[in-house]
C-alpha cells in the first residue's frame, strides 16, 4: 500500500536524514510516483537527486532523465544499480559511463550477459575486479576472469560464490600467492575438491587450508597425517577420535604416540588407567600434565614413587583439593618445592609445609613467595624467632602465638624485613604501633603510622594483646594484682 505522505514532508525528511535513510525508511512502504515525479520536476538538489538515483520503485523516466542530465559519478553508479534502471540505459552507461559508474555496474546483481559481456574486458581494473566478485554472472564469464592478468581480479574472483572445480583448482595453481591464499583459505568450493587438496604432497596448499574458518571433521582427518609439522599440531586439537582408536594408541608400540594420546582432554578414565601404568616414565609425565586428568588417576600417580610424573602433577594447573594436598606430603624435595610455588595453595596445604613436616627450606621457600601464616605452632615459632635467617623470622612475624617479648625483641631486629613484617600483624597495640613508627627506617616507620591509623578509638595502650588461650607471665602477674 502506498506510503500517504505529502511532497514537502518527503523533501523535509531527505533534508533532515539524508537521502539513504529516507530511501530505507520507505523501502516496503512504498512512495506514490506522483510524488517522485514532482520531487524530481520541483527540486534539482543533489540530495533530492540522490535519493531518487536510490528509490526502488522510482519511474524508469526519471532515471533516464536524471541519467542524462546529471554527472554526478555517485548519482550515476546509484542509477546503475536501481533494478528500474532500462536495459538501454545500462547498455549504454557500461559503454559509455566513467570507472565508478561501469563499477557498480559490474557488481550489480540484476544485470544480463549483454552488460557483462561488455565489462569483461574493461581498461579498470576496479571494474572487472567488481565484475569478478559478481556471484549471479555465469561460468563462462568467471572463466575468462580466471585467465585476467591482474592477480587482484582473480583474487575477487576466488573470493565470490561457489566456483566450478575446473576453475577453483586453476586459481589453486596460479602464479600469484595471493590468489592461491584466496581461493585455498576462503574459496567457496566442493568439499572433493577440498579432500584433494589437504591429501596432496603440496604443503603450502595444506597450510593455506588451515586459514579456512571452519574444518570438517574429515578434512582435519586427513591434513593431521601432514608431512609438516606445522599443519599437524594446528590440527591436533581439533581431531576428535573414538575410544577404540585411543585405546589403540594408548597400547601402541610408538612412545611418542602413547604420550601424544596421554595428554588428549577427552581421554576415558580407562584409558587414563592403562597410561599410568606405562613403562615409560614420559608418557606418565604427559598423563599427569593433562588438566583433564582423573581425580582417582591423579591420586594414584601422586602416592606412587614416580618423581617424573608427580613433577609433572604438581605443575597441573587442574588439580583436585585432594592430590594437592597429596603431593604436598611427597617424600621428593623436588616435588614439595613445585607444590610450594603453585598460586592455590590454601591454609590448610601451607599448614603441611610449616607445622607437620617442620621443613625450614619449605618455610623459607613460602617466606619469599610472601606466603602470610598465622597459625605457626609455639614450639616451631621460637626456632624461627631464633633463626640467623632473616627471610624466616619475618615469616614468623605473623603468628598469632607471638608473644609480649617476642614483640620486644622483633621490634629491635637487625632486619628492616622483619620489622616491616611486623608491622602487619593485627595483633599489635597502639603501644606496640608507636614503638615501631619511631623506627630509624622510613619504610617501616611509615606502615607503623598507617596501621595506627586503622586502630580503633577504643583500643588500650597495653604493650601487646595476648593471644587468646594460655596467659603469659606477665599477663598472669598484671592479672593477680587486679
Amino acid at each position: 500500500m502506498p506510503a500517504d505522505i505529502h511532497k514537502d514532508e518527503l523533501l523535509e525528511a531527505i533534508q533532515n536524514d539524508g537521502p539513504r535513510e529516507v530511501v530505507k525508511q520507505y523501502r516496503h512502504n512504498l512512495l506514490p510516483s506522483r510524488v517522485l515525479i514532482d520531487l524530481y520536476s520541483e527540486h534539482p538538489e543533489r540530495d533530492v537527486l540522490l535519493f531518487l538515483a536510490l528509490y526502488p520503485t522510482v519511474p524508469s523516466q526519471v532515471l533516464e532523465d536524471l541519467a542524462d542530465a546529471c554527472a554526478d559519478p555517485e548519482i550515476q553508479a546509484a542509477i546503475a544499480t536501481n533494478p528500474r534502471c532500462s536495459h538501454l540505459l545500462l547498455v549504454r552507461m557500461a559503454r559509455e559511463g566513467g570507472p565508478a559508474v561501469r563499477a557498480a555496474l559490474a557488481a550489480n546483481k540484476l544485470q544480463n550477459s549483454k552488460i557483462t559481456s561488455e565489462l569483461l574486458n574493461d581498461p579498470s581494473l576496479t571494474v572487472r575486479a567488481s565484475l569478478a566478485g559478481n556471484s549471479t554472472i555465469n561460468d563462462n564469464y568467471r572463466a575468462a576472469l580466471a585467465c585476467d592478468p591482474e592477480p587482484a581480479v582473480r583474487a575477487s574472483l576466488a573470493f565470490s560464490a561457489k566456483l566450478p572445480a575446473e576453475i577453483a583448482h586453476a586459481l589453486s595453481a596460479d602464479n600469484s600467492a595471493v590468489v592461491r591464499a584466496a581461493i585455498l583459505g576462503f574459496g567457496r568450493v566442493d568439499d572433493e575438491l577440498l579432500q584433494g587438496w589437504a591429501a596432496s604432497d603440496d604443503l603450502e596448499m595444506q597450510r593455506l587450508l588451515l586459514g579456512r574458518s571452519k574444518l570438517k571433521p574429515e578434512l582435519i582427518d586427513t591434513l593431521r597425517f601432514s608431512p609438516d609439522p606445522l599443519v599437524k599440531n594446528a590440527v591436533k586439537d581439533l581431531y576428535e577420535p573414538d575410544a577404540a582408536e585411543l585405546l589403540a594408541r594408548a597400547e601402541s608400540d610408538s612412545e611418542p604416540l602413547r604420550a601424544e594420546t596421554a595428554g588428549y582432554s577427552a581421554l576415558p578414565v580407562e584409558i587414563q588407567h592403562i597410561l599410568a601404568a606405562d613403562s615409560s616414565a614420559g608418557v606418565r609425565a604427559a598423563l599427569a600434565a593433562n588438566p583433564k586428568i582423573d581425580e582417582e588417576v591423579a591420586l594414584l600417580i601422586a602416592t606412587s614413587n614416580d618423581p617424573a610424573a608427580c613433577r609433572a602433577l604438581a605443575g597441573n594447573p587442574n588439580l583436585p583439593e585432594s592430590v594437592k594436598i597429596e603431593l604436598c606430603h611427597h617424600e621428593s624435595d623436588d616435588v614439595r618445592l613445585q607444590m610450594i610455588y603453585r598460586n592455590d595453595l590454601d591454609e590448610e596445604m601451607v599448614n603441611i609445609f610449616v607445622n607437620d613436616r617442620e621443613d625450614m627450606e619449605a618455610i623459607a621457600h613460602l617466606a619469599l613467595k610472601g606466603v602470610t601464616f598465622t597459625r605457626t605452632k609455639p614450639e616451631l615459632l621460637e626456632k624461627l624467632l631464633a633463626h640467623k635467617r632473616p627471610s624466616l623470622r619475618a615469616f614468623a612475624c605473623a603468628a598469632e602465638e607471638l608473644t609480649n617479648s617476642h614483640v620486644r625483641k622483633l621490634t629491635r631486629d637487625d632486619a628492616v624485613c622483619v620489622r616491616l613484617a611486623l608491622c602487619e600483624n593485627p595483633i599489635l597495640t597502639r603501644f606496640a604501633l608507636t614503638e615501631l613508627s619511631k623506627d630509624w627506617n622510613p619504610a617501616v616507620a611509615e606502615r607503623a603510622r598507617e596501621k595506627l591509623e586503622q586502630l580503633p578509638e577504643t583500643d588500650n595502650d597495653t604493650e601487646f594483646n595476648e593471644p587468646d588461650g594460655e596467659e603469659t607471665l606477665v599477663s598472669k602477674i598484671v592479672n593477680f594484682f587486679k
